[in-house]
């Protein structure tokens, strides 16, 4: 006899029991995303009564084509539900809520950043920002300056791309997004994905928090800057097409280092301006085939 209907005491059966908390902490031991939350109702702000390691892990929903956790940080707000009901042991996290913080933390107290100055010291930060307890932007949305493009709170992205310009060839930024069509992901430390969709300023735009960059303009236009040094390597052929004119600022020394062959052909003139000392040196013969040759 099946007795599924007498049993309510299971997953599914007993009632949707959900919560709505905050985030203490998100050092998952197991690396699986889980993170400590304080439940509003469930748990006592009281870190004396309940410290932040007795706190119940909660596993974080991901959808189904992504198997890989990015838990929210600290101080988020969450809401999810108990897999285990009243028993309020095994909680799961479904979704995020922002919200715009008008107070800072207290690491002293329940729902809070509880970190220390040591466990900051080892986190991730922006490069605009300091190694505090979250949230570190009060009387603001928690959604990234990018995604909202508010003129009152600029992004510092924004800000530092503007200041390291190079004025000979890296033409401005094509940023122009308009709430709520920039679908952004900034990464704690300063990294930021666009995928910009606002008419008349489509991008797409890789940043690196040392100012490196890579960004497509609405036309297909291409900037790029690297903050540093550049290594590529092509192990098969390479095929490189410029319709329009190249033009390149070289302010080191310029090497160029050719194993075989180099075939250099020019349609119109040739003109080469050279300050200092020029020494050509040749292995085999020499040969020089013009209408008219001036030595001086």
């Amino acid at each position: 006899m099946d007795h599924t209907e007498d049993n309510k005491d299971f997953a599914g059966k007993n009632g949707f029991i959900w919560f709505v908390g905050v985030v203490e902490a998100i050092n998952d031991p197991l690396k699986l995303g889980r993170c400590r939350v304080r439940c509003v109702g469930w748990h006592t702000e009281n870190k004396a009564l309940l410290p932040t390691d007795s706190l119940p892990w909660a596993q974080v929903m991901l959808p189904t084509n992504n198997a890989n956790p990015y838990p929210p940080r600290q101080s988020d707000m969450v809401v999810g539900f108990f897999s285990d009901g009243n028993n309020g042991q095994d909680p799961i996290i479904i979704g995020t809520l922002p919200g715009i913080p008008l107070s800072a933390g207290n690491p002293q107290q329940g729902f809070c950043d509880p970190r220390t100055s040591s466990e900051l010291a080892a986190a991730p930060v922006k490069p605009d920002e300091s190694a505090t307890n979250y949230p570190r932007k009060l009387d603001e949305p928690t959604t990234s300056r990018l995604a909202r493009n508010d003129s009152d709170y600029p992004s510092a992205i924004n800000a530092a791309k503007k200041t390291k310009k190079a004025s000979k060839v890296e033409p401005d930024s094509y940023y122009a997004a308009k709430y709520p069509y920039n679908n952004v992901y900034e990464s704690e430390s300063g990294h930021a994905l666009e995928f910009d969709d606002t008419k008349d300023a489509e991008r797409i735009h890789l940043y690196h928090r040392s100012g490196s960059y890579v960004e497509y303009g609405p036309l297909g236009d291409r900037s790029e800057r690297i903050q540093r040094n550049k290594f590529e390597v092509v192990i098969g052929n390479e095929q490189v097409y410029v319709k329009g004119d190249v033009t390149v600022f070289i302010d080191g020394n310029a090497t160029v280092d050719v194993g075989k062959n180099a075939t250099l052909k020019v349609g119109g003139s040739f003109q080469a301006d050279i300050s200092g000392t020029c020494k050509i040196t040749s292995g085999g013969n020499m040969s020089f085939k013009a209408p008219r040759i001036d030595l001086n």
